[in-house]
Protein backbone atom coordinates (compact mmCIF):
# COMPACT_ATOMS: atom_id res chain seq x y z
CA UNK A 1 0.00 0.00 0.00
CA UNK A 2 3.02 2.44 0.59
CA UNK A 3 4.86 1.99 -2.78
CA UNK A 4 1.24 2.16 -4.49
CA UNK A 5 0.85 5.71 -2.47
CA UNK A 6 3.73 6.45 -3.50
CA UNK A 7 3.34 6.16 -6.68
CA UNK A 8 0.24 8.22 -7.01
CA UNK A 9 2.08 11.17 -5.23
CA UNK A 10 4.66 11.04 -7.96
CA UNK A 11 2.05 10.46 -10.87
CA UNK A 12 0.34 13.60 -9.34
CA UNK A 13 3.11 15.58 -8.88
CA UNK A 14 4.26 14.84 -12.70
CA UNK A 15 1.01 16.03 -13.51
CA UNK A 16 1.49 18.96 -11.89
CA UNK A 17 4.78 19.92 -13.06
CA UNK A 18 3.96 18.93 -16.99
CA UNK A 19 0.46 20.85 -16.13
CA UNK A 20 0.69 24.29 -13.96
CA UNK A 21 -2.48 25.51 -15.23
CA UNK A 22 -3.94 23.05 -14.09
CA UNK A 23 -3.50 23.69 -10.27
CA UNK A 24 -5.96 25.23 -8.46
CA UNK A 25 -5.02 29.04 -8.61
CA UNK A 26 -4.82 31.09 -5.14
CA UNK A 27 -7.78 32.98 -3.76
CA UNK A 28 -8.10 36.61 -5.53
CA UNK A 29 -11.06 38.15 -3.27
CA UNK A 30 -12.45 38.13 0.18
CA UNK A 31 -16.43 37.20 -0.06
CA UNK A 32 -17.34 40.76 1.04
CA UNK A 33 -15.49 43.48 -0.96
CA UNK A 34 -14.02 46.62 0.93
CA UNK A 35 -15.48 49.91 0.87
CA UNK A 36 -12.31 51.52 -0.42
CA UNK A 37 -9.64 50.46 -2.13
CA UNK A 38 -5.94 51.38 -2.79
CA UNK A 39 -4.93 49.73 -6.36
CA UNK A 40 -1.91 50.00 -8.12
CA UNK A 41 -2.01 48.20 -12.26
CA UNK A 42 0.59 45.65 -13.20
CA UNK A 43 1.60 45.62 -16.74
CA UNK A 44 1.43 42.84 -18.90
CA UNK A 45 5.25 42.39 -19.78
CA UNK A 46 6.24 42.25 -15.65
CA UNK A 47 3.15 39.53 -15.50
CA UNK A 48 4.48 37.31 -18.16
CA UNK A 49 8.24 38.16 -17.27
CA UNK A 50 9.70 35.22 -15.36
CA UNK A 51 12.56 37.29 -13.94
CA UNK A 52 9.72 39.18 -11.75
CA UNK A 53 10.44 39.47 -8.75
CA UNK A 54 6.94 39.16 -6.68
CA UNK A 55 8.46 38.80 -3.44
CA UNK A 56 10.06 42.47 -3.63
CA UNK A 57 6.81 43.45 -5.42
CA UNK A 58 4.81 42.56 -2.16
CA UNK A 59 7.27 43.76 -0.22
CA UNK A 60 6.81 47.41 -1.49
CA UNK A 61 2.93 47.21 -1.76
CA UNK A 62 3.08 46.61 2.18
CA UNK A 63 5.13 49.27 2.66
CA UNK A 64 3.01 51.54 0.33
CA UNK A 65 -0.45 50.23 2.16
CA UNK A 66 -2.27 49.07 -1.59
CA UNK A 67 -4.83 46.58 -0.71
CA UNK A 68 -5.31 45.67 -4.16
CA UNK A 69 -3.46 44.96 -7.61
CA UNK A 70 -4.76 44.54 -11.14
CA UNK A 71 -3.02 41.99 -12.90
CA UNK A 72 -3.05 42.47 -16.95
CA UNK A 73 -3.83 38.65 -18.07
CA UNK A 74 -3.45 40.35 -21.91
CA UNK A 75 -5.59 40.30 -25.05
CA UNK A 76 -7.56 37.22 -26.44
CA UNK A 77 -4.69 36.75 -28.84
CA UNK A 78 -2.07 36.59 -26.06
CA UNK A 79 -2.85 35.62 -22.89
CA UNK A 80 -0.80 35.11 -19.87
CA UNK A 81 -2.06 31.03 -18.96
CA UNK A 82 -2.73 28.45 -20.80
CA UNK A 83 -6.03 29.23 -22.36
CA UNK A 84 -7.43 26.04 -22.94
CA UNK A 85 -9.79 26.95 -25.83
CA UNK A 86 -6.97 28.30 -27.68
CA UNK A 87 -3.66 27.31 -26.43
CA UNK A 88 -1.96 28.83 -29.33
CA UNK A 89 -2.82 31.94 -27.66
CA UNK A 90 -0.54 31.19 -24.41
CA UNK A 91 2.34 33.90 -24.25
CA UNK A 92 4.65 31.36 -22.58
CA UNK A 93 3.18 27.96 -23.08
CA UNK A 94 2.87 25.89 -19.82
CA UNK A 95 3.43 28.28 -17.29
CA UNK A 96 0.10 29.79 -15.35
CA UNK A 97 1.42 33.73 -14.83
CA UNK A 98 -1.30 35.06 -13.35
CA UNK A 99 -1.54 32.33 -10.62
CA UNK A 100 2.54 32.61 -9.61
CA UNK A 101 1.64 36.91 -9.12
CA UNK A 102 -1.69 35.39 -7.11
CA UNK A 103 0.56 33.30 -4.71
CA UNK A 104 3.04 35.97 -4.32
CA UNK A 105 0.45 38.98 -3.82
CA UNK A 106 -2.60 37.78 -2.15
CA UNK A 107 -2.16 38.48 0.89
CA UNK A 108 -0.80 41.66 2.91
CA UNK A 109 1.93 41.67 5.54
CA UNK A 110 -1.50 41.53 8.27
CA UNK A 111 -2.65 38.82 6.54
CA UNK A 112 -5.99 40.02 4.67
CA UNK A 113 -6.49 39.31 1.61
CA UNK A 114 -5.66 41.95 -0.85
CA UNK A 115 -8.28 42.22 -4.14
CA UNK A 116 -6.57 41.22 -6.79
CA UNK A 117 -8.34 41.97 -10.52
CA UNK A 118 -7.72 40.76 -13.80
CA UNK A 119 -7.28 43.55 -17.14
CA UNK A 120 -8.48 42.13 -19.97
CA UNK A 121 -7.34 44.09 -23.27
CA UNK A 122 -9.65 43.97 -26.17
CA UNK A 123 -6.64 45.22 -29.00
CA UNK A 124 -6.34 42.76 -31.52
CA UNK A 125 -3.40 43.74 -33.98
CA UNK A 126 -2.44 40.21 -34.67
CA UNK A 127 -5.68 38.99 -35.64
CA UNK A 128 -6.42 42.41 -37.70
CA UNK A 129 -2.86 41.62 -40.01
CA UNK A 130 -4.21 38.27 -40.38
CA UNK A 131 -7.77 39.31 -41.71
CA UNK A 132 -8.05 42.93 -42.06
CA UNK A 133 -11.76 42.60 -42.48
CA UNK A 134 -12.13 42.93 -39.09
CA UNK A 135 -10.50 46.19 -38.34
CA UNK A 136 -12.46 49.42 -37.23
CA UNK A 137 -12.61 51.87 -40.46
CA UNK A 138 -12.00 55.45 -39.51
CA UNK A 139 -13.89 58.50 -41.19
CA UNK A 140 -11.43 58.73 -44.10
CA UNK A 141 -12.18 54.92 -44.88
CA UNK A 142 -8.99 53.25 -43.60
CA UNK A 143 -8.62 50.21 -41.34
CA UNK A 144 -6.87 50.72 -38.19
CA UNK A 145 -4.49 48.41 -36.46
CA UNK A 146 -5.50 47.67 -33.28
CA UNK A 147 -9.43 47.87 -33.32
CA UNK A 148 -11.90 45.84 -34.41
CA UNK A 149 -15.02 47.51 -35.88
CA UNK A 150 -18.44 47.59 -34.04
CA UNK A 151 -20.04 45.09 -36.24
CA UNK A 152 -17.33 42.89 -34.60
CA UNK A 153 -17.31 43.69 -30.95
CA UNK A 154 -21.42 43.75 -31.93
CA UNK A 155 -21.88 40.20 -33.52
CA UNK A 156 -18.90 38.84 -34.78
CA UNK A 157 -16.37 36.53 -34.02
CA UNK A 158 -13.79 39.44 -31.95
CA UNK A 159 -16.60 40.66 -29.60
CA UNK A 160 -17.35 36.74 -29.08
CA UNK A 161 -13.90 35.88 -28.11
CA UNK A 162 -13.89 38.52 -25.60
CA UNK A 163 -16.93 37.24 -24.01
CA UNK A 164 -15.58 33.81 -23.89
CA UNK A 165 -11.81 35.14 -22.98
CA UNK A 166 -13.64 36.56 -20.17
CA UNK A 167 -15.90 34.31 -18.66
CA UNK A 168 -12.67 31.76 -18.91
CA UNK A 169 -10.78 34.11 -16.44
CA UNK A 170 -13.65 34.94 -14.25
CA UNK A 171 -14.24 30.88 -13.74
CA UNK A 172 -11.07 29.57 -13.57
CA UNK A 173 -9.79 32.42 -11.19
CA UNK A 174 -12.37 34.07 -9.16
CA UNK A 175 -10.95 37.16 -9.52
CA UNK A 176 -12.28 40.85 -7.65
CA UNK A 177 -13.34 41.92 -11.10
CA UNK A 178 -12.52 41.60 -14.48
CA UNK A 179 -11.56 45.15 -16.43
CA UNK A 180 -11.52 45.48 -20.30
CA UNK A 181 -9.64 47.93 -21.29
CA UNK A 182 -8.49 49.79 -24.93
CA UNK A 183 -12.22 49.20 -26.11
CA UNK A 184 -12.62 52.47 -28.12
CA UNK A 185 -15.82 52.66 -30.65
CA UNK A 186 -13.94 55.76 -32.38
CA UNK A 187 -13.17 54.01 -35.86
CA UNK A 188 -16.58 52.58 -36.49
CA UNK A 189 -17.43 53.68 -40.23
CA UNK A 190 -17.27 50.55 -42.25
CA UNK A 191 -20.40 49.10 -44.32
CA UNK A 192 -21.21 46.50 -41.54
CA UNK A 193 -20.62 49.64 -38.96
CA UNK A 194 -23.24 51.70 -41.25
CA UNK A 195 -25.99 48.54 -41.57
CA UNK A 196 -25.82 48.29 -37.90
CA UNK A 197 -26.15 51.95 -37.23
CA UNK A 198 -28.95 52.17 -39.58
CA UNK A 199 -30.36 49.40 -37.79
CA UNK A 200 -30.59 50.67 -34.37
CA UNK A 201 -31.72 54.08 -35.39
CA UNK A 202 -33.63 54.49 -38.39
CA UNK A 203 -31.24 56.54 -40.45
CA UNK A 204 -30.22 56.34 -43.62
CA UNK A 205 -26.92 57.45 -43.37
CA UNK A 206 -24.18 58.85 -41.18
CA UNK A 207 -25.01 62.38 -40.04
CA UNK A 208 -21.70 64.03 -41.87
CA UNK A 209 -19.68 67.01 -40.96
CA UNK A 210 -19.63 70.26 -43.85
CA UNK A 211 -17.08 68.25 -45.89
CA UNK A 212 -18.93 65.04 -46.01
CA UNK A 213 -16.69 62.72 -43.26
CA UNK A 214 -18.90 60.44 -41.46
CA UNK A 215 -19.69 62.96 -37.82
CA UNK A 216 -18.42 60.68 -34.84
CA UNK A 217 -19.43 63.55 -32.63
CA UNK A 218 -22.97 63.65 -33.76
CA UNK A 219 -24.69 62.55 -30.40
CA UNK A 220 -26.63 59.75 -32.14
CA UNK A 221 -23.30 58.24 -33.49
CA UNK A 222 -22.06 58.30 -29.50
CA UNK A 223 -24.98 57.15 -28.35
CA UNK A 224 -24.99 54.23 -30.92
CA UNK A 225 -21.42 53.17 -29.89
CA UNK A 226 -22.40 53.21 -26.16
CA UNK A 227 -24.96 51.01 -26.74
CA UNK A 228 -22.65 48.74 -28.98
CA UNK A 229 -20.49 48.24 -25.85
CA UNK A 230 -23.06 48.02 -23.95
CA UNK A 231 -24.52 45.11 -25.78
CA UNK A 232 -20.99 43.68 -25.72
CA UNK A 233 -20.82 43.98 -21.56
CA UNK A 234 -24.24 42.49 -21.17
CA UNK A 235 -22.92 39.20 -23.18
CA UNK A 236 -19.73 39.31 -20.76
CA UNK A 237 -21.65 39.64 -17.37
CA UNK A 238 -24.41 36.56 -18.53
CA UNK A 239 -21.37 34.91 -19.74
CA UNK A 240 -19.25 35.00 -15.94
CA UNK A 241 -22.75 34.26 -14.26
CA UNK A 242 -23.24 31.42 -16.34
CA UNK A 243 -19.30 30.58 -15.78
CA UNK A 244 -20.16 29.87 -12.05
CA UNK A 245 -18.25 33.28 -12.07
CA UNK A 246 -21.63 35.53 -10.54
CA UNK A 247 -19.32 37.03 -7.89
CA UNK A 248 -16.74 38.86 -10.04
CA UNK A 249 -17.34 42.21 -10.89
CA UNK A 250 -17.00 42.92 -14.37
CA UNK A 251 -15.48 47.02 -15.02
CA UNK A 252 -14.57 48.60 -18.04
CA UNK A 253 -11.89 51.22 -18.55
CA UNK A 254 -13.24 54.37 -19.49
CA UNK A 255 -12.27 58.01 -21.39
CA UNK A 256 -13.48 61.07 -19.60
CA UNK A 257 -15.04 64.79 -20.51
CA UNK A 258 -13.37 66.80 -17.88
CA UNK A 259 -15.48 69.34 -18.27
CA UNK A 260 -18.71 67.33 -17.86
CA UNK A 261 -17.35 64.22 -15.49
CA UNK A 262 -21.11 62.52 -15.08
CA UNK A 263 -21.45 62.50 -18.66
CA UNK A 264 -18.50 60.45 -19.60
CA UNK A 265 -17.45 60.51 -23.53
CA UNK A 266 -20.02 59.16 -25.85
CA UNK A 267 -17.84 59.58 -29.07
CA UNK A 268 -15.92 56.93 -27.78
CA UNK A 269 -18.24 54.67 -26.70
CA UNK A 270 -17.78 55.79 -23.02
CA UNK A 271 -21.25 57.07 -22.16
CA UNK A 272 -21.57 56.42 -18.20
CA UNK A 273 -25.04 56.36 -17.58
CA UNK A 274 -25.53 53.25 -20.44
CA UNK A 275 -22.28 51.45 -20.03
CA UNK A 276 -23.34 51.75 -15.80
CA UNK A 277 -26.56 49.60 -17.05
CA UNK A 278 -24.64 46.93 -17.96
CA UNK A 279 -21.30 47.06 -15.75
CA UNK A 280 -20.26 46.69 -12.58
CA UNK A 281 -17.76 49.43 -12.48
CA UNK A 282 -16.23 52.12 -14.71
CA UNK A 283 -12.40 52.61 -14.10
CA UNK A 284 -12.49 55.64 -15.09
CA UNK A 285 -8.89 57.42 -16.84
CA UNK A 286 -7.86 60.24 -14.67
CA UNK A 287 -4.94 61.04 -16.86
CA UNK A 288 -3.48 64.10 -16.57
CA UNK A 289 -0.66 63.47 -18.70
CA UNK A 290 0.99 66.78 -17.70
CA UNK A 291 -1.46 68.78 -19.65
CA UNK A 292 -3.71 69.61 -16.70
CA UNK A 293 -2.85 70.29 -13.10
CA UNK A 294 -2.98 67.38 -11.05
CA UNK A 295 -5.22 68.84 -8.66
CA UNK A 296 -7.99 68.81 -11.24
CA UNK A 297 -8.55 65.43 -10.46
CA UNK A 298 -9.93 65.94 -6.82
CA UNK A 299 -12.04 68.99 -8.95
CA UNK A 300 -13.18 65.93 -11.46
CA UNK A 301 -14.32 63.93 -8.54
CA UNK A 302 -15.77 66.69 -6.28
CA UNK A 303 -17.88 66.75 -9.47
CA UNK A 304 -19.00 63.40 -9.72
CA UNK A 305 -19.88 63.38 -6.03
CA UNK A 306 -21.94 66.40 -6.17
CA UNK A 307 -23.59 64.94 -9.11
CA UNK A 308 -25.19 62.09 -6.83
CA UNK A 309 -22.51 59.47 -8.19
CA UNK A 310 -22.21 55.69 -6.76
CA UNK A 311 -18.47 56.25 -5.72
CA UNK A 312 -18.54 52.55 -4.89
CA UNK A 313 -18.93 51.99 -8.69
CA UNK A 314 -16.27 54.69 -10.24
CA UNK A 315 -12.70 53.51 -9.47
CA UNK A 316 -10.34 56.93 -10.28
CA UNK A 317 -7.25 55.82 -12.41
CA UNK A 318 -4.01 58.28 -11.92
CA UNK A 319 -2.14 57.23 -14.91
CA UNK A 320 1.83 57.92 -14.60
CA UNK A 321 2.57 58.44 -18.11
CA UNK A 322 3.85 61.93 -19.04
CA UNK A 323 5.42 63.55 -22.35
CA UNK A 324 9.10 62.22 -23.41
CA UNK A 325 10.38 65.78 -22.71
CA UNK A 326 9.92 65.50 -18.83
CA UNK A 327 12.56 64.72 -16.75
CA UNK A 328 12.34 60.93 -15.85
CA UNK A 329 11.21 60.59 -19.43
CA UNK A 330 7.87 59.36 -19.62
CA UNK A 331 6.75 59.50 -16.01
CA UNK A 332 4.47 62.22 -14.42
CA UNK A 333 6.84 63.56 -11.11
CA UNK A 334 5.63 62.53 -7.63
CA UNK A 335 4.67 65.45 -6.51
CA UNK A 336 1.89 65.35 -9.67
CA UNK A 337 1.34 61.51 -7.96
CA UNK A 338 0.74 63.00 -4.63
CA UNK A 339 -1.81 66.05 -5.20
CA UNK A 340 -3.69 63.62 -7.72
CA UNK A 341 -4.24 60.99 -5.73
CA UNK A 342 -4.55 62.92 -2.67
CA UNK A 343 -7.34 65.13 -3.99
CA UNK A 344 -9.27 62.58 -5.24
CA UNK A 345 -9.64 61.20 -1.98
CA UNK A 346 -10.10 63.96 -0.27
CA UNK A 347 -13.28 64.86 -2.90
CA UNK A 348 -14.50 61.42 -2.16
CA UNK A 349 -12.81 58.75 -3.99
CA UNK A 350 -13.38 55.76 -2.52
CA UNK A 351 -10.82 53.18 -4.84
CA UNK A 352 -8.17 54.92 -6.53
CA UNK A 353 -5.93 53.49 -8.64
CA UNK A 354 -2.14 53.73 -9.57
CA UNK A 355 -0.83 52.67 -13.23
CA UNK A 356 1.40 50.98 -14.74
CA UNK A 357 3.21 49.27 -11.76
CA UNK A 358 6.53 49.77 -14.09
CA UNK A 359 6.19 53.63 -14.04
CA UNK A 360 6.25 54.12 -10.21
CA UNK A 361 9.34 55.32 -9.36
CA UNK A 362 11.51 55.30 -5.78
CA UNK A 363 9.72 58.62 -4.96
CA UNK A 364 6.27 57.48 -6.05
CA UNK A 365 6.50 54.57 -3.57
CA UNK A 366 7.33 57.06 -1.08
CA UNK A 367 4.43 59.22 -1.75
CA UNK A 368 2.15 55.97 -1.74
CA UNK A 369 3.16 55.25 1.77
CA UNK A 370 2.31 58.31 2.70
CA UNK A 371 -0.69 58.56 1.37
CA UNK A 372 -1.62 55.01 2.39
CA UNK A 373 -0.05 53.10 4.47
Amino acid sequence: MIVVASLVTVVVVAVLVAHPWQEVPPTMRSPEPPRTLRSVSVDFGIVTDPETDWQALDARLDAAGVTGVDLNAGRVEFTAFDWPAHPESAAEPGSDHLARAARALRLTADGEQRQIGLIVDAYVPEWIAADPSVAGVDADGRRVPYNASAAQIAHGPVGDRLVEYVAALGARYQPSQIAVTELFLYHSFGDEDLALYRAATGAADWPRTEDGRPDGLDPTVGAWRSEVIAGLLRRMRAALDEAGASGVALAIDVEVDWADPPRGLPSSGHDFAVLLGAADRLVLWAYTFAARPPSEVGTFTAALVAAGADMSRLVLSVGLWAPASLDPPGALPASALAEAVGSAQAAGATHVNVTPVSLVSEEDWAVLADLWG
